[in-house]
């Protein structure tokens, strides 16, 4: 190259270095309200995706843990691999000592700090993978798992179920009513999303939806996940070109597979009182009940401003203290009828009566009225007019506290109650000793609502109802009621 070439050579660079900082200079002053270029920045995490397997809920005492953890660690290094348990394992587990390998404990331990009993502090990857034990991810799972990757569409609301390879996967549907604490787990669909996935499958996400769960590390592992997703309306897809590998081919004796059974059914009974399910439908229409029952506490506390816990917690009456209120009020109309005693459905209880023909979704307890005078006529009334007594049943007669009436509980122990009012006729109003102050419906009406007594269903059964139902409630509550229910507003309660 000549003297003379390199010279222009070189002045053309100076040139191009010149002109560069002089379009720098201008793009940084100008005006304001020009409008700037959308620039798209494309990270090489969005070009690479990055996975964690996250490995947890195995049997403590018959497990493949190792073996699944080293065969995925080893084979693939920029794979991290959590393992994740409720308590230090017990017997000691050995877990392999590679640094894209830990083990995470979620008890709390006061020798460590939050950082390390929390699995979302250590996924630093932009997906997550959940395995059972002894199911491996292998060499043409991550050559399909990134082919896959480059397909994805971020935007959607899905997850993706990745069977063991010779399994089938079935496809059901799932809802989580949190309002009315019921969990359905529907039939098999014909669909390719599904609330819920059943069959040996690994569960694969955005580790950014796991953010959007409340807790996506409670187990049992896959159950929790699906239950929580369903409140994001958040589906599954079943992936057929993509499957895990089993590592372990021995199945297990008889007395392990009792054992195991028992440890799912107790985790499953923490996952739902954690979430708060009380109730579980099946598709066969089989009932699961998780609640309270006659031996527990009822599912809450004292009641103060005529709010119950629950409505604060935005929710209704959990199904179970509805299901034991309808017990309790079946045992005490059976023994009214058969005494003869004269009673009827009174305030929200007659409400819900005569809107539904069963109790008010947030309603606590039942409330009847009956005639003062046909107390004498039942065995029960007279007896707990002197003292509290639980019956052959293992219901609870008291004396309410509250005043000149009685209540009869569920048990002695389960207080969801039905309680009894003593009416009397003065001048052709019916009136009674005791007023309850937070019930503006609870006051003097005609006798006339009275004569005759008329039936309505209630709870499943032909209960004694006033006459003129309508006219009563309006009598009570005012015009419209039972055509405009008035929902209970928590943020003012008190």
């Amino acid at each position: 190259m000549t003297r003379r070439l390199r010279r222009r050579l070189k002045f053309l660079i100076i040139a191009v270095i010149c002109s560069s900082a002089v379009y720098m200079i201008h793009s940084w002053f100008q005006e304001d309200d020009q409008p700037a270029k959308e620039i798209h920045i494309v990270t090489r995490k969005s070009l690479d995706p990055s996975l964690t397997v996250v490995l947890q809920d195995f049997d403590p005492f018959h497990n493949d843990v190792y073996n699944t953890v080293s065969y995925i660690a080893k084979n693939f290094t920029a794979v991290n691999v959590i393992v994740i348990t409720e308590k230090l394992p017990y017997p000691p587990m050995k877990i392999p000592k590679l640094p894209n390998v830990k083990l995470l404990v979620m008890k709390n331990d006061v020798k460590k700090t939050l950082n390390d009993s929390r699995p979302e502090y250590h996924i630093n990857t932009n997906f997550v993978l959940f395995v059972p034990d002894g199911a491996i991810v292998h060499d043409y799972f991550m050559r399909k798992f990134k082919y896959f990757v480059a397909k994805y569409d971020y935007m959607k609301y899905e997850g993706y179920a990745i069977p063991l390879r010779g399994t089938t996967l079935k496809c059901h549907g799932i809802v989580f009513s949190v309002k009315t604490w019921t969990l359905e787990i529907g039939g098999k669909l014909p669909t390719t999303k599904c609330g819920y996935v059943s069959g040996d499958h690994g569960i694969l996400l955005r580790t950014k939806h796991l953010y959007e769960l409340s807790n996506p590390f409670l187990t049992p592992t896959f159950m929790s996940i699906y239950i929580q997703l369903s409140l994001i309306y958040f589906k599954a897809v079943i992936l057929d070109d993509l499957y895990l590998i089993s590592t372990n081919n021995v199945k297990p004796d008889a007395q392990t597979i009792w054992q195991q059974k028992q440890t799912h059914s107790q985790k499953l009974k923490n996952l739902y009182s954690e979430l708060g399910v009380k109730l579980v439908l099946h598709e066969n229409k089989r009932e699961e009940w998780y609640g309270c029952h006659k031996d527990s506490f009822r599912c809450f506390d004292t009641v103060y401003n005529d709010m119950p816990e629950f409505l604060y917690q935005e929710r209704w009456t959990p199904p179970c203290c509805l299901k034991n209120l309808r017990e309790t009020a079946k045992h005490v109309f059976a023994i009214l009828d058969q005494n003869k005693v004269r009673y009827w459905l009174e305030g929200g209880s007659l409400l819900g009566a005569a809107r539904s023909g069963d109790i008010i979704p947030w309603d606590y307890d039942i409330d009847i009225g009956i005639y003062q005078e046909d107390i004498i006529k039942c065995d029960q009334l007279r007896k707990v007019a002197k003292e509290g007594f639980i019956d052959e049943e293992g219901f609870s007669w008291e004396k309410a506290i509250e005043g000149d009436f009685y209540r009869v509980q569920f048990s002695d122990t389960n207080h969801l109650h039905v309680d009894i009012f003593p009416f009397y006729p003065k001048n052709g109003i019916m009136t009674k000793n005791t007023w309850i102050k937070a019930h503006k419906q609870d006051t003097e009406f005609p006798e006339r609502f009275l004569k005759p007594l008329g039936r309505i269903k209630f709870a499943g059964l032909s209960a004694s109802a006033p006459n003129h139902v309508r006219e009563f409630l309006e009598y009570k509550f005012g015009r419209g009621v039972i055509e405009s229910p008035k929902y209970p507003n928590t943020m003012v309660a008190g």
